[in-house]
């Protein structure tokens, strides 16, 4: 039985970076696994050496005039709306509808009518999950709760689950939110996501950081969600003769000077704050220990990426992802527990033994998390939930 196609309706634009590329790492690789896909979104703004783009702006007009029109708020919702139109006469019976968040429901219902199979992405856990968790950290820190969860939100993400026939889960935490947040679910497939693989990773050696401080990273926004209030409280109780660089802009609800000052604390001098990085490989490679103590993630692509250069790994559970395992190439931490990761960044500081063992089994266990392996992966649980097999 042959393969059938994928269309993927992704509403926003590409513009090489977050869930766009993300989608693009995935899906780039299924032509050559032999599972035909096409994607449509309102412009793409990469480049396109898989050939499975289909935008709705013309990729023939000049690369600055597409960023010009894809940037604009007037002309952003008509090219979406192109998008989904376009995609959604290419729909036949059989066909795998693959919606991205973002996608309309209306457009969900519409593919079904004509016969295609809906498959949805979940980026993070479901919304009711994430609201609930982050609510009582708001709570206990007595911040302003997150905007983006509204009874508006909570509608549309059970409208998404009720329309779909499966449902891609990227991290260990999603399915279990799901289930506990909807009484009716469809079939849960397995999935992760990925990272690029350095060809040339470093390698880490007894006193490789001899002559300066020991460099602690966190890639992220800088936010609450990713638990930075407690990476900062758990950095000053341990007052290490170290460096903590934080890699990722502010997110929109701390922007303010006043939020971000009531997020972050009191920044001593070993802190830098770096915004966002354009070469993230290079910080990467000058790192020693990465630390992600996040609150609500669904699959955490940084914590493959420090994997894949070699770096000991402190991650909560969620901000572990499938990869972090607790003694083998990770301490894993208690969310919002600042004085456990004020121990472990104490632990990694003061016994280089077990900063290298930990990042070596880090290296040794990241390959299994490139794009190539994750995208091969999900074809077989697509092929294998429409019964066509691998």
């Amino acid at each position: 039985m042959p393969s059938p196609n994928v269309i993927v309706f992704y509403p926003a634009s590409f513009w090489g970076r977050g869930s766009g590329e993300t989608c693009y790492r995935i899906c780039s690789h299924w032509p050559d696994q032999g599972l035909p896909v096409t994607v449509h979104t309102a412009a793409c703004l990469r480049p396109d050496p898989a050939g499975i783009m289909a935008p709705a702006l013309p990729a023939g007009l000049p690369g600055p005039m597409r960023r010009r029109l894809a940037a604009r708020p007037r002309i952003a919702p008509f090219l979406e709306r192109r998008s989904q139109a376009q995609a959604l006469k290419c729909v036949r019976p059989g066909d795998i509808c693959y919606f991205w968040p973002g996608a309309p429901i209306e457009a969900m219902a519409e593919a079904r009518a004509r016969g295609g199979r809906i498959v949805i992405e979940f980026i993070n856990t479901h919304v009711a999950h994430a609201k609930r968790i982050l609510d009582v950290e708001c709570d206990r820190m007595g911040m302003p709760h997150y905007p983006y969860y509204t009874e508006a939100t909570l509608r549309q993400e059970g409208d998404r689950v009720r329309q779909a026939d499966a449902i891609f889960a990227p991290g260990p935490f999603v399915e279990p939110s799901i289930r506990e947040s909807e009484t009716a679910v469809p079939a849960i497939l397995p999935a992760s996501y990925g990272a690029f693989q350095p060809p040339d990773p470093p390698h880490r050696r007894p006193g490789g950081t001899a002559g300066r401080p020991l460099r602690f990273l966190y890639v992220g926004l800088i936010a609450l969600r990713k638990g930075l209030h407690t990476l900062m409280e758990a950095w000053r109780r341990a007052a290490l003769p170290a460096e903590l660089w934080l890699a990722g802009p502010v997110e929109r609800p701390f922007a303010s000077d006043e939020m971000r000052a009531r997020l972050l604390g009191d920044i001593p001098g070993t802190v830098r704050l770096m915004g966002l990085v354009k070469d993230i490989g290079r910080v990467y490679r000058e790192a020693d220990v990465f630390v992600f103590p996040s609150l609500e993630e669904g699959g955490p692509q940084v914590i493959y990426e420090a994997a894949g250069y070699g770096l000991p790994l402190v991650a909560t559970p969620m901000g572990g992802g499938w990869i972090a395992r607790d003694g083998s190439n990770a301490l894993v931490v208690p969310p919002s527990d600042a004085e456990a990761l004020a121990a472990a960044l104490t632990r990694l500081h003061e016994t280089e033994d077990l900063r290298l063992a930990l990042g070596a089994q880090a290296l040794a266990d990241a390959p299994f998390y490139g794009w190539d392996q994750v995208a091969d992966r999900r074809r077989t649980a697509l092929l294998d939930f429409v019964g066509t097999g691998a």
